[in-house]
């Protein structure tokens, strides 16, 4: 019953770093646009369900990505895997991550331009996204990765050193 509750444990704080994570990245996303005045733009040639499809490619990508690199992380004790794991974990989930959303985010843009009549762009876009922009997300994602780990073993070690003060607790 206690591996029950520790494993639901574990869901929820996964599920709150990894939502927080894809926050984080909108919030950054829409910041670089309004400073570059991109993002009327952007927003005017955006439809509310290509905006929630997008949306959620995010969030279910980054939760997943989220979810694999802390694995087996948040035991009783963050020592029962060594940092150079979680760390090697994150480079490459964040980067899987990157790829995963940039394939989900070519298919989302694919069915909206089909749907609007522009086919011929499509095919030039799967192109560039098939070649070039796998290569940029998977280093993007591989950065974004490693700043996320180290803000989750923060928060986590920080919670941890909270729960374990014996004059916290009621």
């Amino acid at each position: 019953m206690a591996e029950l509750a520790s494993r639901e444990r574990n869901r929820l704080v996964v599920f709150a770093l990894g939502t927080f994570h894809a926050a984080v990245l909108i919030v950054a996303l829409v910041l670089v646009l309004y400073a570059t005045g991109a993002l009327t733009s952007l927003l005017s040639g955006l439809s509310t369900i290509a905006g929630l499809a997008l949306f959620s490619a995010l969030w279910l990508t980054t939760v997943w990505s989220t979810h694999r690199t802390l694995r087996g992380a948040l035991t009783a004790t963050l020592r029962t895997l060594p940092v150079g794991t979680i760390i090697e974990r994150a480079a490459w989930n964040g980067g899987v991550n990157g790829v995963a959303f940039l394939a989900f985010l070519g298919l989302i843009l694919a069915i909206s331009s089909a749907l609007n009549g522009a086919l011929g762009i499509v095919a030039f876009g799967a192109l560039v996204f098939a070649t070039l922009g796998a290569v940029a997300a998977f280093l993007l994602g591989l950065v974004f990765g490693l700043l996320f780990v180290a803000i989750d073993m923060a928060l986590i070690t920080a919670t941890r050193a909270i729960l374990d003060d014996k004059k916290s607790r009621p």
